[in-house]
């Protein structure tokens, strides 16, 4: 095993022990529980949700927040208190799901209802599931509701799939100084983290689609850990980016991981979002710095005819930048193209009218 993978295992090892004896100890009970709800998707008969029961750190969202609460606020969103074994009652329309929290915290639900009819009756594109703490262990009811907003797309054009890190949002994980990235994890806050010229507008372009009135869904793909779920939700916002699913991994601080690792996650959801909407066209967006590429041209070569493009940053570094374009001219009947800027894929893109 790769001593990066060893030290991982160990870390982890040791943070699950310390939260055995902080859960023996009853240290932190006193701090009120809430659910991270994350943003789902489905179809009317299917549902793909997950959340995260903690205690509450008190992390403040502040746009104009100083560098020190930016220090404090990741900390804390590294080392969060995970609610261990709580029942979990989600419900869906006329159906519920009951769960328990894994050692994480985590509850997830990927639930099918064929052949017995739809999860949701509800037509509209933006749909909630209904998220109630049933029980905690030691503690009974703490009787925590909330909501998790699920997108259900019926009527696109077509789908966006994109990477985050690098691709929208400047994190410099392909950097050979690490520091860059620890210093954009762990100093700043979503106001001041910067989003690359012209994506946003790229972005809502496509949204709205060829007429300039659709809703072509986004889903957002990453290696980044579900602790940094809030921050890089509220990005997206400020930014003014189409809202959407993001689907991150529970994990340690964002690294540039193994193609094995890095592959798995998003192989596996950008194969997740392909299946559940099976009848829909997807445009993919990533970056020349990881293996965006790769996982892009697998995913068409699995979906013939359903990818209409595959857009690549260009990181600006050389020998990466070769290899994609190695990778390009080996390909045929698969459009991709790497981009120097946003405009230049904003050009691409209206000239096959797919955007005004």
């Amino acid at each position: 095993m790769p001593i990066k993978d060893t030290l991982s295992s160990l870390g982890k090892m040791a943070h699950r022990e310390w939260d055995e004896i902080v859960d023996r100890l009853g240290w932190g009970r006193d701090k009120p529980v809430s659910v991270v709800n994350y943003i789902g998707f489905g179809r009317e008969d299917y549902l793909y949700l997950t959340g995260r029961v903690l205690r509450d750190r008190g992390i403040s969202r502040e746009e104009r927040d100083n560098l020190l609460d930016n220090v404090v606020n990741n900390f804390k969103r590294f080392n969060s208190r995970e609610v261990r074994g709580a029942e979990v009652e989600i419900t869906w329309g006329d159906h519920a799901f009951n769960r328990t929290t894994d050692s994480e915290g985590y509850f997830h639900v990927e639930h099918n209802c064929l052949p017995d009819g739809h999860v949701h009756s509800d037509h509209k594109l933006w749909q909630e599931a209904k998220v109630k703490v049933v029980s905690i262990p030691r503690e009974g009811d703490p009787e925590v509701i909330s909501h998790s907003d699920v997108v259900v797309p019926k009527f696109a054009e077509f789908g966006v799939i994109s990477d985050i890190d690098d691709t929208i949002l400047q994190t410099d994980v392909t950097s050979r100084l690490k520091l860059k990235t620890m210093v954009h994890t762990l100093l700043k806050n979503a106001g001041n983290r910067r989003a690359f010229s012209g994506v946003s507008d790229f972005y809502q372009a496509l949204s709205y689609g060829p007429d300039g009135e659709g809703f072509n869904p986004f889903f957002y793909v990453s290696n980044s850990p579900w602790n940094l779920y809030d921050l890089l939700l509220d990005f997206l916002h400020l930014n003014h980016f189409p809202r959407g699913p993001v689907l991150l991994r529970d994990f340690g601080l964002p690294s540039e991981d193994s193609i094995t690792n890095y592959k798995t996650h998003k192989a596996d959801m950008v194969g997740k979002i392909l299946s559940t909407y099976p009848n829909m066209s997807f445009i993919l967006v990533g970056d020349s710095g990881e293996h965006d590429t790769d996982i892009y041209l697998e995913a068409a070569r699995n979906n013939p005819d359903r990818i209409m493009a595959i857009y690549i940053r260009d990181v600006q570094h050389e020998r990466r930048a070769q290899r994609i374009e190695e990778l390009i001219e080996g390909v045929s009947g698969i459009e991709v193209k790497l981009v120097g800027s946003y405009e230049e894929a904003t050009a691409h893109a209206r000239a096959n009218g797919w955007i005004v």
